[in-house]
């Protein structure tokens, strides 16, 4: 079974293959933001791929929709098939007019 580092945290744990990364962090007690559930539709669960990139499953269509750039992934949709370390990512507030 793969261990996944959640760096900002300094947590790591041992996880079933195809867990994702924000189940994985909210089971270590991490918050990461999730307004849509886990679902792929809102991006607050970003984070930064540090090490292991190859340990998560490949970029699905709605990670690719929100061009998040090299290295960043949404933790409900990335999913962990072997050893990796991920940094959360906060996304800036937006002023709204």
């Amino acid at each position: 079974m793969p261990t996944i580092v959640l760096v900002d945290a300094g947590k790591a744990r041992v996880v079933a293959d195809g867990t994702t990364v924000l189940q994985a962090a909210l089971d270590l007690g991490v918050k990461i933001s999730h307004v849509c559930g886990g679902n792929g539709t809102c991006s607050t669960c970003r984070v930064e791929v540090v090490v292991g990139g190859e340990g998560l499953s490949p970029l699905n269509p709605q990670e690719q929709a929100y061009d998040m750039g090299d290295g960043r992934r949404l933790g409900c949709q990335a999913k962990v098939h072997g050893n990796c370390a991920v940094r959360a990512l906060m996304i800036p507030k937006v002023e709204m007019y």
